[in-house]
């Protein structure tokens, strides 16, 4: 028993080296837990209280929207004032939405928490920190080193693709207890809420003994102007490929598990365990895709992985039977997945420290602005049965920003080197 528990110690040693970050890697596993159960039932959630398809769309809308506005505002303002209590304050915003969720199906209420919390975005793949996200990942990247950093996102990611899968698992935990227990349909779902508020408390208690330098004592350096003029002339490219991403995402992001719903018939008890799968599978592909990208080139794995995602998102559109949507859905998440530790990562690296949070910021709100309207539209789409437009459309935006993406920062590496602005050309 000492012989496995001292691997084990090694193993999380070897991928999370100080105990600041694995106290960040805890939290985003608990977050993740929470949002992989919340994915699946949380349109299908709102189509049984009542929501119509539009409406359904127009809830996920004004959540990118909001998240949006909030992403922006975490970005600029944790560079300035410190990345740690923006992520206290998501863990209180935990406990408020499930608590809200638990006790109303008021729908202007559900509405304004579910844009406020996240809950129902999944705060981004992988159990994100939804529109605090920049604070995370300036933070995670602050405790590396241009040599760990690849490594610590994607263990992170591991551990938050993970908890989403077993999240997902439990997904039919409501249908369950209506059948066993006889419970209403709303009593059934309130453990569920519930679970999501004392997430929310564990996380907490977990963020509180994390350290950080106060942003005031951190020292200037020379060129500033320089430095800044090259750090923002890359985070613009980055924002107009988000946005792209951001755009083909929205389409079908949120509403993947309600379109199996409508399409197949299918339960939350046969969904959760599919997107269980597909949270399992890209755990453990991302985890060792660090090599790949050191061999390949981060840009080349990040743009292949994206056209990859656009091909089976094709595919999944015409899907004849559930069994072989459920595959496709796997193998999409897994191909679309995998790649997202490298790309943070790699934003991080070429973006120097004292930007990486308005980075995170600006690029996250070029993502999640334009994901404001896609739902809508995708929940019109859906109302008039139209279920394969929402997939050709993310597909073309996805692919254009692969192609970007690989145009634009193919010939750019991370520099870490005192002296040398970051993000110069490889052959400079």
């Amino acid at each position: 028993m000492l012989r496995y528990k001292m691997l084990i110690t090694n193993f999380i040693e070897k991928w999370l080296p100080t105990k600041d970050l694995r106290r960040l890697v805890i939290v985003r596993g608990l977050r993740s837990f929470a949002q992989g159960y919340i994915i699946v039932i949380f349109a299908i959630y709102l189509s049984q209280i009542g929501f119509s398809n539009w409406l359904i769309g127009i809830t996920l809308g004004i959540g990118s929207l909001v998240s949006a506005v909030i992403t922006l505002f975490t970005g600029i303002l944790s560079d300035k004032f410190g990345r740690k209590p923006f992520l206290i304050l998501y863990s209180i915003l935990l406990i408020f939405s499930g608590i809200v969720f638990s006790i109303t199906t008021i729908p202007f209420v559900i509405i304004a928490v579910s844009a406020l919390g996240g809950i129902g975005r999944s705060g981004g793949a992988g159990g994100q920190a939804g529109p605090f996200a920049p604070a995370e990942t300036a933070l995670l990247s602050e405790k590396t080193t241009v040599e760990t950093r690849p490594k610590v996102f994607s263990f992170n990611n591991m551990v938050g693709t993970s908890a989403t899968a077993v999240g997902g698992l439990i997904a039919g935990i409501p249908e369950l207890l209506q059948r066993a227990l006889h419970l209403s349909f709303l009593a059934s779902y309130k453990p569920l809420f519930l679970s999501v508020a004392a997430i929310g408390a564990l996380s907490l208690f977990v963020l509180l003994p994390i350290t950080e330098i106060p942003r005031s004592n951190r020292p200037k350096t020379d060129g500033e102007k320089i430095k800044r003029k090259a750090n923002f002339k890359i985070i613009w490219k980055f924002s107009v490929a988000g946005l792209l991403n951001g755009v083909g995402f929205g389409f079908i992001g949120g509403l993947l598990p309600y379109w199996l719903y409508l399409r197949f018939g299918v339960s939350p008890m046969l969904i959760g365990p599919v997107i269980g799968i597909s949270s399992l599978l890209t755990a453990f592909t991302s985890l060792w895709i660090a090599p790949f990208a050191r061999r390949f080139g981060e840009v080349n794995i990040i743009s292949v992985s994206r056209l990859l995602g656009v091909l089976f998102t094709v595919l999944l559109a015409f899907s004849p039977t559930y069994p072989v949507a459920a595959f496709l859905v796997v193998i999409r998440m897994v191909s679309t997945m995998s790649a997202m530790p490298i790309r943070q990562s790699y934003t991080m690296g070429i973006i120097d420290e004292e930007f990486r949070g308005t980075a995170a910021g600006i690029g996250g709100v070029a993502r999640r602005l334009p994901a404001a309207i896609s739902p809508a539209i995708s929940g019109y789409w859906l109302s008039l049965n139209e279920l394969e437009l929402p997939f050709f459309a993310s597909a073309l935006f996805s692919g254009m920003n692969a192609i970007l993406y690989f145009v634009w920062f193919r010939k750019i590496q991370p520099k870490e080197v005192k002296g040398i602005p970051i993000g110069l050309p490889a052959d400079s």
